[in-house]
């Protein structure tokens, strides 16, 4: 478990944001996965559906971090 600097900062999801203001959107998923990154962490865990799936396209642009729900954290933890 490592700390996230800006951790209650939105990803640029949001919904739709995304979708209706991809460029605003894209500089915060952008300083996200900065975030993320400088962590070192190679699993982030999310339970937001929205979250999951932009910050999964991020980290596939990037590389370097796999991108979970919570529940699959936690079913892999049991195997």
């Amino acid at each position: 478990l490592r700390p996230l600097a800006e951790a209650d900062t939105c990803c640029g999801s949001a919904g739709i944001y995304n979708v209706t203001q991809p460029g605003l959107a894209r500089k915060l998923l952008d300083r996200k996965m900065a975030h993320i990154q400088e962590t070192g962490a190679s699993i982030v865990a999310l339970g937001n559906p929205g979250c999951h799936a932009w910050i999964a396209q991020g980290a596939y642009e990037r590389g370097g971090v796999t991108v979970l729900h919570t529940a699959e954290l936690l079913e892999a933890s049991f195997i």
